[in-house]
C-alpha cells in the first residue's frame, strides 16, 4: 500500500515532465534577450535588470512546481513578484515622524516613488514570460522564435561592438532541445507504445549523443584559427562609400557612441544630449602643468531642448592666426578688465591608443601663448591652428597635411577669484558685448523651469550669488550616476526632463540645466565641454582618460568677463582666490573649497528640500492615483476571473452536461492529486486502473459512476435527476478516498 502511494507522488512529481522541460528551457530562452538588454545599456538600470531576470525565474519556477489551478498560480507568480520586487528596489524611506496622518501619507509616497519604476517592469516581464511558454508548445512556433532570435542577435551583434556569441549559442541550445521534447510529446501521443519501446534503448541513444557532441566540442576547440573569408556586411557597405567603419556620437561632456551603447570620451556631436553611459578609462592625454585645471575645449552657444548646437554668429566669429610665444589676441568686447590672473604652463602629451582627431587643442582657461607642436617628435608649423577669442577656443583644421599634434605647449592667464568683486560687479549687461544670444532659450521651454530658477534663486541679490544658489542647488539636490532611470522621462525638453522627472543624472544633465536656468533669470551663459584635471600620476603630472570627459558652464559678468561654475554633484572645478599665503602655496594642496557668503550660509537645507518638493507637486498625485487605479482595476479583474470559475455554470445545462461536467472536475481533482490519465486511457480504464488493486472504491460504484457516465456522454439518452444525484454523491466518496489515501502517506512518512 505504502509502495504505491510512493510511486504515485512520485509519477506526480515526473508527470508532464516534457511541459516542465519546456518551461525550464523557455525562461532560459527568455533570459537571454534580458542579456543583451543589459549589454545595451540604454534604459535599463541594473536594479531593473535584476527585476526582470527575478520575475522570470519565479514565473518559471511556479509554473514548474506548482501545479495547481492556472488562476491560482497566477495569483501565487504575482504576489511572489510584487514582493520579490520591493525587497530589491525599496530602500529606507527617508526617517519621519509618522505620529499624524500626513506623515503617514509621505512615508508611503516615499515608498511608492521608489517602488512604482520597476513594478511595470515586473510585470511586464511576468506577462511576456506567460505568453511566450504558451506560444512554445508547437514546433512552428519555436522554428519562428529561434529563427527571429538569431537574426536580431546576429544583426546586432555584427553592427555593433556588443558581443551577442553566448546568448546566440544559448537561444540555439533552448531551441533545439524544445523542438525534441516538442517532438518526442507528440510521439507519446501518437504511439505511446512505441515510446515505451523506445526508452528501453535510451542509454545506448544517451551515449551516442553524448560521444558526437563531444566529438563536435573538442573538434571547435583544437581546430586551428582561420581568417574570416567573407567581409562583415556593414563594412564591406561602408567600405563601399569609401568610409572607415568607425563609430562616433556623443556623451558626457562629450560622447562616443556605439549604437545604442555609449561610451565616455570627448563628444563630437552634442545635438542629442542625455541616455546612458559606461565608462571608457582609455588614457587619453597627460598633462604636465603648474597647477592643475580643467583642460577646456570647446563652448556651444543655443540650446535646442535636445542639446547644443552653434549659432550663425558662430559660424561667422573672428578667426585669426597663431604664432608662436605670440600673446593671444582678446576678445576687445568681454575682455575681463577687473579680473586678476595667474599665469599657468602646461604641456600636454597625447597617447598612444588615443586615435581621436580633435577639433580643438586643451588647456587651462584662459589659453594666452601657444609655445609649440611637435609631430612624431619633430616641430611642426601652426598653419592648422585658429584663434577664436570671442570664445577662446584653439581650433585644429585639418588641412590634409599634418595629424593632430603629438604634444603641445600651452602658457594660460587663470583667473583668482574675488568673490566680493564679482558681487558687485554691474547686473546691467554692455550693450555692446553682443551677449544676447547666451540669454536665448527655446520657446518650448517649459514655465516651471523658469519658475524654478526663481525660487531657487529668490534670496540672491546680486548675478554672482544667484548663479551659486543654482550650483549649489543642482549639486546638492540630484544624485550623480552615469546610468539614469529613462524610464521616468516624458517630457520632451531635456532639461524639464531632468529637472523634475529623471531627477538623476551625470555632467551633460547638470551643466545644461544651470545654463537654462540662468538664462531664463537674466544670466549670460554658456555651455562648455573638455576634460577634468585627470589623476596624479607624478609631481604635476596628470593622466586623463575618456571617463574624465567633461561638461561644465562659465557665466559672464561685467568688468570680468566669463567665470567657470561646476553645479554637477562629486565635482570640484580648481580655483584659486587671493590669499595672505602665496599661490605657490597651493600647489601641493587639493583644491580649495570656494566660500560662500553669509546669505548663502544662513540658507537652511530644508529651503532647498522643499523647493525640490514643491517641484514635484504636480507629478507626484498623478503617479499616485494612476498607480492606485491599476492595482485596483487588477485586484477587480482577479476577482472577477476566480468568481466566474467558481460560479456554478451547471445551472444552465440539462442532466447530461452536468453529470459530464461533474466527472471532468473530478478527473481534475484527481489529477491535482498526482492520480495520473495517460494520454489514451478511456474514462473506464483510468478508474479501473487507479482503484482496481487495493479496493479502495467497491466495484458496484465504480461500475455504477461509469455507467451513468457513458450514458450521459455517449448514449444520446438523457438521465434521470436520481441518476445525477446518485453520481455526485459516489464521485465525492472516491474524493475522501483520495484524500484520506494522500493524509496517510503523510503521516506514515513523517513516522
Amino acid at each position: 500500500m505504502k509502495t504505491q502511494i510512493q510511486r504515485k507522488l512520485q509519477m506526480g512529481l515526473l508527470r508532464d515532465w516534457y511541459e516542465r522541460f519546456s518551461i525550464t528551457l523557455t525562461g532560459l530562452f527568455l533570459l537571454q534577450y534580458v542579456y543583451w538588454i543589459q549589454q545595451e545599456g540604454e534604459g535599463w538600470l541594473p536594479a531593473t535588470v535584476a527585476v526582470v531576470e527575478v520575475t522570470i525565474v519565479v514565473t518559471v519556477v511556479i509554473e514548474w512546481i506548482l501545479r495547481l489551478h492556472q488562476s491560482l498560480r497566477w495569483f501565487i507568480q504575482l504576489t511572489a513578484l510584487l514582493l520579490a520586487t520591493g525587497a530589491m528596489v525599496i530602500n529606507e524611506p527617508i526617517r519621519r515622524d509618522v505620529s499624524n496622518l500626513s506623515e503617514v501619507s509621505n512615508y508611503l509616497r516615499d515608498i511608492f516613488i521608489q517602488f512604482v519604476p520597476f513594478v511595470w517592469f515586473a510585470l511586464a516581464a511576468w506577462l511576456i514570460t506567460l505568453i511566450v511558454i504558451k506560444l512554445m508548445q508547437s514546433k512552428k512556433n519555436i522554428m519562428f522564435m529561434l529563427v527571429a532570435t538569431v537574426t536580431a542577435f546576429a544583426i546586432r551583434d555584427s553592427f555593433s561592438p556588443i558581443d551577442l556569441w553566448m546568448q546566440t549559442a544559448a537561444a540555439i541550445a533552448c531551441g533545439l532541445f524544445l523542438l525534441t521534447i516538442r517532438h518526442f510529446t507528440e510521439l507519446n501521443k501518437s504511439n505511446p507504445n512505441g515510446l515505451q519501446q523506445l526508452s528501453k534503448i535510451s542509454p545506448f541513444i544517451a551515449l551516442s549523443g553524448a560521444l558526437l557532441l563531444s566529438f563536435v566540442v573538442l573538434t571547435g576547440i583544437f581546430a586551428p584559427d582561420v581568417r574570416a573569408v567573407l567581409t562583415d556586411p556593414y563594412t564591406m557597405w561602408k567600405n563601399m562609400q569609401g568610409n572607415q567603419s568607425a563609430i562616433s556620437g556623443n556623451v558626457e561632456g562629450g560622447s562616443i557612441s556605439l549604437g545604442a551603447v555609449t561610451m565616455s570620451g570627448y563628444s563630437l556631436d552634442d545635438s542629442s544630449l542625455g541616455g546612458q553611459l559606461f565608462f571608457d578609462e582609455t588614457p587619453v592625454m597627460t598633462a604636465a602643468t603648474t597647477l592643475p585645471s580643467y583642460w577646456r575645449g570647446e563652448t556651444r552657444t543655443i540650446y535646442t531642448g535636445n542639446g547644443w548646437a552653434e549659432s550663425e554668429a558662430d559660424r561667422r566669429m573672428l578667426q585669426t592666426s597663431v604664432l608662436p610665444n605670440t600673446a593671444l589676441t582678446n576678445d576687445p568686447i568681454t575682455a575681463s578688465t577687473n579680473l586678476r590672473t595667474i599665469e599657468v604652463t602646461q604641456t600636454i602629451t597625447m597617447l598612444e591608443g588615443a586615435e581621436e582627431e580633435y577639433p580643438v587643442l586643451f588647456g587651462a582657461y584662459a589659453i594666452d601663448k601657444l609655445q609649440g607642436i611637435t609631430n612624431g617628435g619633430t616641430d611642426t608649423d601652426f598653419s592648422p591652428l585658429q584663434w577664436l577669442p570671442q570664445v577662446s577656443e584653439l581650433r585644429w583644421t585639418d588641412n590634409g597635411r599634418q595629424s593632430y599634434p603629438d604634444s603641445y605647449s600651452i602658457t594660460s592667464q587663470v583667473p583668482v577669484f574675488n568673490e566680493s568683486e564679482l558681487r558687485n560687479s554691474a547686473a546691467e549687461l554692455p550693450l555692446e558685448a553682443g551677449l544676447d544670444e547666451y540669454l536665448v532659450l527655446p520657446e518650448s521651454l517649459p514655465n516651471r523651469v523658469t519658475e524654478l530658477a526663481i525660487q531657487v534663486t529668490e534670496t540672491g541679490t546680486n548675478h554672482y550669488d544667484k548663479a551659486k544658489l543654482i550650483e549649489r542647488y543642482l549639486s546638492s539636490t540630484y544624485p550623480y550616476t552615469n546610468t539614469p532611470d529613462l524610464s521616468k522621462g516624458q517630457s520632451p525638453d531635456f532639461v524639464d526632463r531632468f529637472l523634475f522627472e529623471i531627477q538623476e543624472g551625470y555632467c551633460d544633465y547638470y551643466s545644461t540645466a544651470m545654463v537654462v536656468m540662468a538664462r531664463s533669470i537674466g544670466i549670460p551663459a554658456r555651455w562648455v565641454k573638455g576634460f577634468t584635471t585627470g589623476e596624479a600620476s607624478s609631481e604635476g603630472v596628470y593622466t586623463v582618460r575618456n571617463s574624465d570627459a567633461h561638461s561644465w558652464v562659465e557665466i559672464y559678468f561685467t568688468g570680468f568677463g566669463w567665470i567657470p561654475f561646476e553645479p554637477t554633484a562629486s565635482y570640484e572645478l580648481p580655483v584659486y582666490m587671493p590669499d595672505d599665503a602665496s599661490i605657490a602655496e597651493l600647489i601641493p594642496e587639493p583644491p580649495v573649497e570656494e566660500e560662500v557668503n553669509d546669505e548663502m550660509e544662513t540658507l537652511p537645507d530644508m529651503e532647498i528640500e522643499e523647493m525640490r518638493q514643491a517641484s514635484e507637486n504636480d507629478s507626484l498625485p498623478r503617479s499616485l492615483w494612476w498607480g492606485i487605479g491599476i492595482a485596483f482595476i487588477a485586484a477587480l479583474l482577479f476577482l472577477v476571473w476566480r468568481f466566474r470559475l467558481l460560479w456554478p455554470t451547471h445551472r444552465q445545462l440539462d442532466m447530461n452536461q452536468q453529470a459530464v461536467s461533474e466527472f471532468e472536475r473530478f478527473l481534475q481533482y484527481a489529477k491535482r492529486k498526482g492520480y495520473i490519465r495517460v494520454k489514451h486511457e478511456t474514462a473506464r480504464e483510468v478508474l479501473q486502473r487507479w482503484f482496481d488493486s487495493d479496493n479502495q472504491a467497491g466495484s458496484e460504484d465504480l461500475e455504477t459512476i461509469l455507467v451513468i457516465f457513458e450514458k450521459a456522454k455517449y448514449s444520446g439518452s438523457s438521465i434521470s435527476g436520481e441518476e445525477l444525484t446518485s453520481l455526485s454523491l459516489r464521485l465525492q466518496q472516491l474524493r475522501q478516498e483520495m484524500k484520506g489515501t494522500l493524509q496517510r502517506f503523510r503521516k506514515g512518512r513523517t513516522d
